[in-house]
């Protein structure tokens, strides 16, 4: 099985900036585009391999705009360790009613991307998604 680990840049509107790195089993490119699709922060520049940068990066602003204010997502893996994936900046409409449990229906694009292809650190597969809150770091 492959063990690929990614390196990211976050960036948001107030110029915060915060480093992730999360372990795949085939790359992280799908689920990154779909962190973007419900973070208001961007990617400045991530390496998987080579350093990839993106020369305009274009966070957006909202009510969790600072990439210092994350939703952890969790994973059931086939081992029954947990993977976390964490999303900085992540926009309101992620969450319920309560603005801190993450929905998972409006993630179900992330979710199922993470499936079968996110590895805790014993680099086991996610298998099942578990849950997501609002978290500061």
């Amino acid at each position: 099985m492959a063990d690929q680990s990614r390196s990211v840049l976050w960036v948001d509107a107030g110029g915060g900036a915060t480093m992730i790195r999360q372990r795949t089993a085939a790359g992280m490119s799908t689920i990154q585009a779909d962190i973007i699709a419900v973070s208001h922060a961007d990617y400045n520049e991530y390496w998987e391999g080579d350093l990839v940068v993106n020369s305009t990066p274009s966070p957006t602003s909202g009510e969790y705009q600072s990439v210092t204010q994350i939703a952890i997502l969790s994973f059931l893996c086939v081992d029954g360790t947990i993977a976390t994936l964490r999303l900085p900046a992540p926009q309101l409409s992620i969450f319920l009613a309560d603005n801190i449990t993450v929905d998972a229906t409006v993630i179900a694009t992330l979710i199922a991307d993470c499936i079968g292809n996110l590895q805790s650190a014993t680099g086991s597969l996610a298998a099942a998604y578990l849950s997501g809150f609002l978290a500061a770091r």
